[in-house]
């Protein structure tokens, strides 16, 4: 086999085994973060599923066919998932499910800043590299995280701006300097 021939080979194979370690690597780091974080369940501040009501829904079967009138106005219907008890009024879920979000957001604010440290420093790890496969892996794992930072963490858009501006500025000016090198 000839040098040119072994090269491309070890090349091919470094990507193809990069590839593979990128997706354990970023498989770890979701089940990771899932284990040491937890997610706020929607069950924790709401007593129930979304209230239906009237108009969106069929009078239960199994239940009485009662309804309550909200304070609001709107009528709600026994529900068999309930044990055949009242849903809450708009007022009681729009307060639960407010809570839920601010929760929910703070969760996502946590785990973009995760997301986006681990995978700054792989990106960093991967430039600084002379070995190819830690390269590759580095670079792809590191984008894919910070990636999925901004996609968990959309809803601040700020926040998110201003991290990918300072890692933009900090990593094209390394990788100038890195590309560019003598």
């Amino acid at each position: 086999m000839s040098k040119k021939k072994k090269s491309m080979n070890k090349i091919a194979l470094s990507i193809l085994v990069s590839i593979i370690l990128t997706i354990i690597f970023v498989s770890l780091v979701n089940v990771g973060l899932s284990i040491f974080l937890e997610q706020p369940e929607y069950s924790d501040y709401c007593a129930s599923s979304r209230p239906l009501y009237k108009g969106e829904y069929d009078i239960p079967q199994g239940c009485p066919e009662d309804t309550k009138t909200c304070s609001d106005g709107t009528m709600v219907a026994r529900q068999p998932h309930l044990n055949c008890e009242f849903p809450q009024c708009p007022e009681e879920y729009k307060e639960c499910n407010d809570d839920w979000e601010k929760a929910n957001d703070e969760f996502n604010q946590i785990r973009f800043y995760v997301f986006a440290i681990i995978g700054f420093a792989l990106l960093l790890t991967g430039l600084f590299s002379k070995e190819i496969l830690i390269q590759i892996t580095g670079l792809a794992t590191g984008g894919i995280l910070v990636f999925e930072g901004i996609v968990t963490n959309f809803q601040n858009k700020i926040v998110t701006f201003t991290a990918l501006l300072l890692i933009l500025i900090v990593f094209g000016i390394l990788a100038y300097r890195i590309v560019n090198r003598d």
